[in-house]
């Protein structure tokens, strides 16, 4: 097939290269070419379409954006055009094969004719031709014996070497001197020729001559001999025209243009009369062009990106000329109609195309500046913005120029000055003045208008002053006197900016029209004194006649006030001006005279002294107002003191004035005399007044509104351990803090003074009382407490045996009581106190009888007991009863009193405790009422067997009359505690009338007043309602009189806990004594203090007139629970108020008789108990009798262990009744007898220790049971299910485990065995337990704590499993819900769905075991298969490395 034609003449085949055609007569070999195989014509279109698209992207950023797009269309439109005519030939060659075929066959035979006629003419021409003359030539002899003697050919010709091998190189030595005679041929032919002066610089070297003209081209020049007639001959030309701005660095002429620039300039050369002065002419007029085309493109790239619309191109030639303009009014929106055009002009000289571009301006530009004039005139940068920037920036100096003019017509001394870097002018304000306070106006070079700029001043202003003064420029004057006053407000601000003021220019004032404040002049500032905010300082302000630059100033002092609790305006009191003088009034420091108010002075001179003219630029110094500084900080410093005098002297405080301290850097006011206090006894203020040395007022801090008033004391009556206090004077230091919304001084900085005074003194009359008695104070207590810190405002005392404990008390002045705090110090720092607890106890105690001793003293006694019962367990616990959702705090510690602490255990039982002297405690059961025996307190239940409990922690030398209470512990009629409420409102409106008290409680000196038992004082806690058992009881029976809380039983406190009242809110109050009275009462025989004898005491009875107190020998059996005094509230003859002194009448050798309460029971007379026995009652230990191994990890103490086996008891009694148990009467106290079908058991306290509940059981039929079966079951009871924590869902569990069939509990008992002895089976991989309650790992069947033992027709119960291993940290347990068919006899694991994150792999093979083994083992009738499958189980179970449930 024929090749197809396309462009460039190339042929493209259908298929393969086909064979070359014959060539036609006088046609070029190239023509018969076989054409182009497809991938070279792809290659070659690609490469055309880059080439093109490389030259485009050189070419078009010079073009215009229309040129731009033309070309781009252009090229897209020519290019598809080619490559849709390839698409075309491609599709056609695909669909040619048989014509391809027979055009390689056509093609292939037309070769073998061609082959065939060219031979045979190719044989016949040389036949014809060649071999008619031709000869044999001779034998070559010599070159043969050559060869053959020798081994060489030297007669080779010559002209094979001269065409084959290059002549050798000349040397270096002949290159240089060849170069050098040619540099001389050069300036010869310089010197020789018509040179063109432009072309001066040039260099001669190497041969070469190197024309270079700057900023235009540079051409290298040789001759190619020493004739005169030898053309000159181009070897390099180079343009030098650049376009740094727009260029991007890249050559503006193509390597093209130059080429034809070379052959253009070489031609003239050649033929050319004067070839350098024409080769000059030609590149000249070249490169001129060029540059104006650069500036053209630079103009247009200028007002497309940054300068817009303020220039436009008013013509341009190419080749010729290019006119912009400028500043051109119109566009700017000054539509004046009069403003010339400013216009710039480059254009190339037509007379003389030698010269460079040519600049004009229109109008010319003014002769003020040549070195402006002269760069706006060259353009040799080629950089058209800078040549604007030139001619602007001309013309602004001359705009600048007028407006110093117009300045300085209105003022002759006008210092403003022009700099030239940037046109700005700069005019002072107010001289002097400082460059950053000068106004700098400027000229905008784009656009010519002024600019203005001052630090300070809000732009709107700014904008309305460029406004006015591009209008008209003679606007500027008025402009400046308004800045000149803003600028002296500015100066005013700035020079107390320091100080703690608030200015403003105006104030609203609500007589300001009538008030001579209002006829000020209109230029003013109102300081105000922000720690005063009643004093304002007003700055006036005025013109200078004959100084337009300068302003005077007067100063006022004003003094406003405000209406309270409204928003209205202020109303100004006094207005003052200040001395015009007031420069030379200084404050001179050594006169020691004091300042007057209303009277300010000043420091230093003027504002600042005249400096020369020219503006300051470091420093800035003259814009500070001394004078104002001077008077803001006097009047900020003294208007306190004077505040502050005139408030004592209106309060009748004498004082000595504002005095000068520490060379007059500082002020004081001295008080004379402080007003006694009220509350105070007058020795009490008498010795405070001779103790006070100096009392002192002074400012302190930065913000001056902090009083610190120095109280120098002496003669402290307590010798402190600190040692800051050991010194013959103690000073204290009082700090008030003034509020913003009060004055500094004020009224309430000398009330807090006078409270702070009160809070001393009450305390140093405590303190004075403390002293007195510190000579007869007991040595326990000298031993037990020291004085840690006392300076006048807080006594903080510590105490303990390592001095760990501290208790700090001072006196509240708001709430009108001593405060008392506690905390620990040294190596206990950190822990709690122990009398924390107590501490709202101890402070009403403190505030009724401010006794430190006594203090002193209830701590002694209440420290052991309180350690003790604060390491009881507080904490909620969930799942006690069968509520398991509902959490019970194990023990509520309720203090009643100081020395009476309550126990609420899981608020069902109660104990009272009672802290008495010589390191013993009584206990009692807190359930019953304290003034009837038979009364139950509501919401709590007797704990049986309590004094039996509470018996085995007597100490036998504490008490030797110990006597057996077993019949106490159970009354005679079966009251139970459910049947307590129904018994006591049966019982209350039966009580006898008891016989009326014959003299009510007298009230005491000193005492806050009498109140009824039944009523506590509204003070001490107001939500406390009486208890039923109180309302009926108007009058106790037998009260104690003592001289402490604990000196008398209490009332009972109601449900709610509240706290009972303190003796001295019940009339009973502490006589003043010469003996310290024991905070206890004189009812304890260890009491250290001296016992009083009938006839001293009769007296002073206190609380009790006309009642004496019992005989010493009475008193002697005080520790006996018989002692009526001590433990029974019901009265008593020997102590009633009508037994006159009957009990003086008894022997003192004998007791008095024994007389048990009216229905008493045993619990209710308290238990003298030691610290020691107390701390071992209520500290966690192990359960007593017990293997440590079968014991639980719940680590407990013997209170809790006897409360929670009695709760467990009661628990049991109930569960009986519900479940299918059959109840045996028993005469037993306490024992609990019930029988299933096989079983009979006995549940009761464990006789050695009454802490645990023990299980007897005997078999119906002994046979089927073994004592060792038997033993277990008792064991599992005691320490699994009524043991700690005393959980009720165990015992129902475990009586439903009771209730099974013996079968069936016999494999159970035997799973109990394993989990009581793990150490009998060593050949099992697990460890079982038993669990009676749902674990909270157990698969969700019912809430956690829940019963785990469910028997019907089928059983369940869940086992927990432990892995044996070495590390119990990484011990694995798993949870195995197990139901056995009573009926089938089959031992499976229940299908109980998982948690969705839990594993199932060990389910599924504790599944497969149990499968396993029961089809392995079928049972047997009346056979259980549940110890065998468990055992197997925990034989078999392997779980897999890493596998967790």
């Amino acid at each position: 097939m024929a090749p197809v034609q396309l462009e460039s003449a190339q042929l493209v085949p259908a298929g393969p290269a086909s064979a070359p055609a014959p060539p036609a007569p006088g046609a070029v070999t190239a023509a018969a070419s076989p054409g182009y195989r497809l991938s070279t014509l792809i290659e070659f279109l690609l490469h055309r379409t880059y080439a093109e698209l490389t030259v485009l992207a050189d070419l078009l950023p010079r073009k215009t954006d229309m040129e731009r797009k033309i070309e781009i269309v252009q090229f897209a439109s020519r290019t598809r055009q080619l490559f849709v005519r390839l698409l075309a030939l491609v599709k056609w060659a695909n669909n040619a094969g048989k014509v391809e075929k027979c055009a390689m066959i056509s093609s292939f035979l037309d070769q073998q004719a061609i082959l065939f006629v060219d031979t045979a003419d190719r044989l016949a021409s040389l036949a014809r031709d060649a071999l008619v003359h031709a000869r044999l030539p001779s034998f070559a002899i010599p070159y043969a014996i050559d060869v053959l003697t020798t081994g060489s050919y030297p007669r080779l010709p010559t002209c094979i070497r001269d065409k084959i091998i290059p002549p050798d190189p000349i040397t270096k030595s002949e290159k240089q001197t060849t170069l050098h005679q040619l540099n001389q041929i050069l300036r010869h032919r310089l010197v020789t020729t018509d040179l063109p002066p432009q072309l001066a610089n040039l260099t001669v070297a190497n041969g070469r001559v190197k024309f270079r003209v700057e900023g235009e081209f540079e051409a290298t020049l040789t001759v190619m001999g020493d004739d005169p007639d030898i053309p000159w001959r181009l070897l390099k030309l180079e343009i030098l025209v650049e376009d740094k701005e727009t260029g991007d660095g890249r050559a503006l002429v193509h390597s093209m243009q130059i080429n034809f620039i070379h052959q253009l300039v070489q031609s003239r050369l050649f033929a050319d009369e004067k070839p350098l002065q024409d080769m000059y002419n030609c590149l000249h007029s070249f490169c001129l062009a060029l540059q104006l085309e650069v500036l053209h493109s630079q103009t247009l790239m200028l007002i497309r990106e940054r300068w817009g619309d303020l220039v436009q191109v008013e013509r341009y030639h190419a080749g010729k000329c290019l006119s912009l303009s400028v500043w051109n009014q119109q566009v700017l929106g000054r539509k004046t109609g009069t403003a010339s055009v400013h216009k710039v002009t480059i254009k190339i000289d037509e007379t003389d195309v030698s010269k460079p571009l040519q600049i004009s301006h229109e109008p010319p530009l003014p002769t003020c500046d040549s070195k402006l004039m002269e760069r706006a005139m060259k353009i040799d940068h080629l950089s058209i913005e800078k040549l604007l920037i030139d001619s602007v920036h001309a013309r602004s100096h001359q705009k600048l120029q007028e407006l110093k003019a117009i300045l300085k017509s209105y003022n002759v001394n006008d210092n403003s000055f022009i700099e030239t870097a940037l046109p700005t002018l700069v005019i002072p304000i107010l001289e002097p003045c400082g460059r950053s306070e000068c106004l700098h106006v400027f000229v905008d070079l784009h656009s010519g208008m002024f600019q203005l700029m001052l630090y300070g001043v809000d732009q709107l202003t700014l904008d309305d002053i460029e406004k006015s003064v591009n209008d008209d420029m003679k606007r500027i004057i008025p402009w400046l006197q308004q800045l000149k006053f803003w600028l002296g407000q500015q100066r005013c601000k700035q020079s107390i900016k320091h100080l703690p003021t608030v200015s403003s220019e105006t104030l609203q004032l609500a007589n300001y029209a009538s008030h001579p404040v209002g006829n000020l002049s209109k230029h003013k500032l109102f300081i105000k004194l922000t720690r005063l905010p009643q004093y304002y300082i007003v700055v006036e302000m005025f013109d200078v006649p004959g100084n337009p630059t300068e302003l005077e100033y007067k100063y006022h002092f004003l003094s406003v006030s405000y209406a309270e609790g409204d928003d209205s305006p202020a109303t100004a009191l006094l207005l003052q001006q200040f001395k015009p003088n007031i420069e030379e009034l200084v404050l001179d420091t050594k006169s020691g005279k004091q300042m007057k108010s209303g009277v300010k002075r000043k420091l230093s001179g003027d504002p600042c002294s005249i400096e020369p003219k020219k503006p300051k630029r470091s420093g800035e110094m003259c814009a500070f107002n001394k004078v104002l500084a001077h008077i803001v900080a006097m009047c900020d410093t003294n208007m306190p003191f004077i505040g502050l005098r005139i408030e004592l002297s209106n309060m009748d405080i004498p004082h000595q004035g504002v005095q000068v301290e520490g060379d007059g850097f500082s002020h004081a006011i001295r008080l004379l005399k402080i007003p006694p206090c009220k509350g105070v006894n007058e020795e009490t203020q008498k010795a405070l007044d001779r103790s006070l040395l100096d009392c002192t007022f002074r400012l302190q801090g930065r913000n001056n509104r902090t009083w610190v008033a120095e109280l120098v004391f002496a003669n402290c009556p307590l010798n402190s351990t600190s040692s800051r206090e050991q010194g013959p004077t103690r000073h204290v230091y009082l700090t008030y803090e003034n509020q913003l919304s009060e004055p500094v001084g004020g009224r309430k900085v000398v009330e807090m003074f006078l409270n702070d005074w009160n809070s001393i003194a009450r305390l140093y009359e405590c303190v004075l009382e403390f002293a007195r008695s510190l000579p007869d104070i007991p040595n326990h207590l000298n031993v037990f407490s020291e004085v840690r810190i006392y300076n006048y405002r807080k006594l903080i005392l510590c105490y303990g045996t390592t001095k760990g404990s501290s208790i700090s008390i001072q006196w509240n002045s708001i709430l009108q009581k001593f405060h008392i705090s506690l905390g620990t110090v040294g190596p206990n720092s950190g822990c709690s106190n122990c009398h924390n607890t107590i501490l709202h106890q101890l402070q009403e105690m403190f505030n009724k009888t401010p006794n430190v001793v006594q203090l002193l003293q209830v701590l002694f006694d209440t420290q052991a007991p309180l350690n003790a019962i604060n390491k009881l367990p507080t904490v909620p616990m969930l799942g006690l009863t069968q509520r398991t959702n509902t959490a019970y705090q194990c023990f509520s510690i309720l203090p009643q009193s100081p020395t009476h602490i309550r126990l609420a255990f899981r608020n069902m039982y109660c104990i009272d405790i009672y802290c008495r002297s010589r390191g013993v405690v009584a206990i009692r059961d807190g359930a019953y009422s304290l003034f009837d025996n038979s009364k139950i307190v509501e919401g709590f239940y007797p704990a049986p067997g309590l004094k039996t409990f509470l018996n085995m922690f007597v100490d036998s030398n504490q008490d030797a009359r110990r006597r057996s209470v077993n019949e106490d512990d159970n009354p005679p009629s079966p009251i139970g505690g459910d049947m307590m409420d129904s018994l006591i409102s049966q019982l209350q409106p039966q009580q006898p009338p008891q016989q009326p008290q014959q003299q009510p409680f007298a009230k005491q000196t000193g005492a806050s007043g009498a109140y009824p038992l039944t009523s506590p004082p509204t003070s001490y806690h107001n939500t406390v309602t009486p208890s039923p058992s109180m309302m009926h009881t108007q009058s106790p029976g037998n009260l104690h009189a003592a001289s402490s809380p604990s000196g008398a039983l209490r009332a009972p406190s109601p449900a709610s806990f509240g706290p009972t009242p303190s003796p001295s809110s019940l009339g009973i109050t502490m006589g003043q004594t010469a003996n310290f009275a024991s905070p206890h009462g004189t009812i304890d025989p260890s009491s250290p203090y001296t016992m009083m004898s009938p006839s001293q005491r009769a007296g002073n009875w206190p609380g009790s007139p006309q009642v004496s107190g019992p005989s010493p020998a009475a008193r002697m059996p005080g520790m006996s629970p018989a002692n009526p005094s001590l433990h029974s509230p019901v009265p008593d003859a020997s102590h009633s108020p009508r037994a006159g002194t009957s009990s003086q009448a008894m022997p003192t050798s004998m007791p008095p008789p024994r007389k048990l309460p009216q229905r008493s029971w045993a619990a209710s007379i308290p238990t003298i108990l030691t610290h020691s026995a107390l701390n071992i009652l209520l500290l966690p230990s192990p359960t007593p009798g017990l293997v440590p191994g079968l014991a639980g990890s719940y680590l407990c103490s013997p209170l809790e262990r006897f409360l929670g086996s009695v709760i467990m008891r009661r628990h049991l009694q109930r569960i009986i009744q519900q479940e299918t148990l059959q109840l045996i009467n028993s005469n037993e106290p306490g024992v609990i007898m019930f029988k299933t079908e096989a079983l009979k058991c006995r549940v009761a306290l464990n006789p050695k220790t009454n802490q645990t509940l023990q299980l007897k059981v005997t078999p119906e039929n002994t046979g089927q049971w073994k004592s060792e079966e038997l033993q277990v079951l008792e064991k599992f009871f005691e320490t699994r299910v009524a043991g700690p924590p005393f959980k009720a869902n165990t015992l129902i569990a475990f009586t439903k485990l009771l209730g099974a069939p013996t079968h069936i509990l016999r494999d159970c008992v035997h799973i109990m065995k394993l989990e009581l002895f793990p150490d009998q089976a060593s050949q099992l991989k697990w460890n079982v337990q038993f669990c009676l309650t749902i674990p909270p790992s157990a698969p969700p069947i019912a809430p956690p704590g829940t019963p785990a033992v469910v028997l019907k027709s089928k059983m369940l119960f869940f086992l927990q499993l432990t892995q044996k291993t070495t590390v119990p940290q990484e011990a694995v347990s798993i949870i195995v819900p197990i139901i056995y068919d009573m009926a089938s006899g089959t031992t499976q694991q229940a299908d109980i769905p998982r948690q969705q994150n839990s594993s199932v792999a060990a389910p599924m093979m504790v599944s497969n075991i149990l499968k396993r083994f029961a089809e392995l083992n079928s049972p047997r009738p009346g056979e259980c298969t549940i110890f065998a499958a468990v055992r197997d189980l925990m034989v078999n179970l392997t779980l897999p490395p890493g596998g967790r449930p």
